[in-house]
């Protein structure tokens, strides 16, 4: 770039250094608000933040679910024809045929449970429940009568 007088490479230099940290504070604020990069910054979990009480009440539901298709005649296998909502403890999970979605939502503490959204798949007969990073945390608000 040819410039005549050093007051034109004063604010070049200015212009060049605004658009990189504009770009920079895109960046940032890009990966802070995404789960995938966001876990490059934590060192103490992973993009799933999956306890082991939520592996377990899974499994579980994963056991119930296929003992409850193994009840069914083979011909008329369905596996998820209708809405459904299956209970252990205070856990739930629940099937939206309209969205074609399973959601586990757990109770993480006294207020506190998350509701995740579980993929599925169907191998030789059994349904496999496949975790996924996408979650909230909702907090229970309790009625008090006084």
């Amino acid at each position: 770039m040819y410039l005549k007088k050093k007051g034109n490479i004063l604010i070049s230099t200015m212009i060049i250094l605004s658009l990189m940290l504009m770009l920079g504070n895109f960046l940032f604020h890009m990966m802070k608000n995404n789960r995938e990069l966001e876990v490059l910054y934590k060192l103490d979990s992973d993009i799933y933040d999956m306890n082991s009480n939520e592996e377990n009440i899974l499994s579980e539901f994963m056991k119930r679910l296929n003992e409850n298709i193994d009840d069914v005649d083979d011909e008329k296998k369905e596996y998820f024809n209708e809405d459904f909502i299956e209970n252990i403890n205070e856990n739930i999970l629940e099937y939206e045929k309209e969205d074609k979605k399973l959601y586990l939502v757990t109770a993480k503490g006294y207020n506190t449970s998350r509701k995740r959204e579980i993929k599925y798949k169907i191998k030789n007969g059994k349904i496999i429940l496949i975790p996924t990073y996408k979650f909230e945390e909702i907090e229970n608000k309790s009625i008090e009568n006084s």
